[in-house]
């Protein structure tokens, strides 16, 4: 070790037994160090031009952030899991402060270049195979939100990396919550949350799921519910709680109707509408034949909504829209 009484002149001879072993470490490192930088850069302008994909095509810029996740789909618990390899495309958010969804992109790609130095070093550390402590996340459904280690996840990515170690607590929703989240969903979701709230659905029948890809489903599904908690007053001679005719709706009406549209496999003509969308869908139709004086009922109804041209008009409604991609 030098000590500082020692003499300028012998910084000259450091190290005292130079080998090419130590230079070619010196080398390797400083190789490493630029590497490490280099794909820094090259992340950070990925984001950049996926930031500009996104303001043309109006999607999301930043990282998700599990606060909105939670305050529509309802908190109902949550359990620790321990230390396990998660897949790293099932990260897909902060749990931290708004501050650290600025620093990423939904990629985890980095957007401000005062992460440089950090991301490097622990480039460099998984380059070369230091163990490193798991990251922390929360597990909201088939997602994950970091807690701690986003720069971790970050260079993991670059990396090519298809998992990381985490621990994890996983946190429970009243509503099912995808790995796949955008204001749409959330909007569904906190929809689909005060329809849970007022029916108790979820309570006493744990096995329904009610999943609509459309807004303002939820609303005319609780007006059906309402209709028959009417009629089964008239029929008990007594008052009904919506709770149980919520629980006599889904076993009389929705599940029948279900199990009929299952043997009609109309879903198959349908990509990307799921039961419930249909159940609403069909319900329409048997409501326009009955006021129509015809014959009605649900096989009527699906036979409706089987007739060509009205596939075609669903189909044409339901078309998404084009995006503009960039490269």
């Amino acid at each position: 070790m030098l000590r500082f009484s020692e003499s300028p002149r012998s910084w000259a001879t450091w190290p005292p037994n130079p080998s090419p072993t130590f230079f070619n470490t010196l080398l390797v490192g400083t190789l490493q160090q630029l590497q490490a930088h280099e794909d820094f850069d090259a992340a950070r302008f990925r984001a950049f031009r996926r930031a500009i994909r996104a303001a043309l095509t109006g999607r999301a810029r930043r990282l998700a952030s599990i606060g909105p996740v939670l305050e529509a789909a309802g908190q109902a618990g949550q359990s620790d899991r321990g230390v396990r390899e998660i897949p790293l495309d099932g990260v897909v958010g902060t749990a931290s402060a708004a501050a650290k969804a600025a620093d990423f992109d939904p990629g985890f790609l980095p957007m401000t270049r005062r992460l440089r130095d950090r991301w490097a070093r622990i480039y460099t550390a998984m380059v070369e195979g230091d163990e490193l402590p798991p990251i922390d996340v929360y597990q909201v459904g088939d997602g994950y939100y970091v807690i701690d280690g986003h720069n971790r996840v970050s260079v993991a990515r670059s990396l090519g990396r298809s998992t990381i170690p985490a621990r994890v607590v996983e946190v429970r929703t009243r509503v099912p919550i995808g790995p796949d989240v955008d204001p749409a969903k959330l909007l569904r979701a906190a929809e689909y949350k005060r329809f849970l709230e007022l029916t108790q659905l979820d309570v006493v029948r744990p096995e329904a799921r009610l999943e609509c890809s459309r807004l303002g489903r939820y609303d005319e599904i609780l007006k059906h519910i309402l209709g028959h908690l009417y009629f089964l007053g008239l029929e008990r001679g007594g008052d009904v709680t919506l709770t149980e005719a919520a629980a006599s709706w889904y076993d009389t009406v929705y599940r029948p109707i279900v199990e009929v549209m299952r043997q009609h496999k109309v879903l198959d003509q349908l990509p990307g509408w799921t039961e419930t969308d249909l159940y609403v869908e069909i319900t329409r139709r048997w409501l326009e034949l009955s006021e129509a004086g015809a014959e009605s009922g649900p096989h009527k109804a699906f036979h409706a909504l089987l007739d060509a041209g009205s596939l075609r008009r669903i189909r044409s409604w339901w078309r998404p829209r084009r995006s503009i991609e960039l490269d």
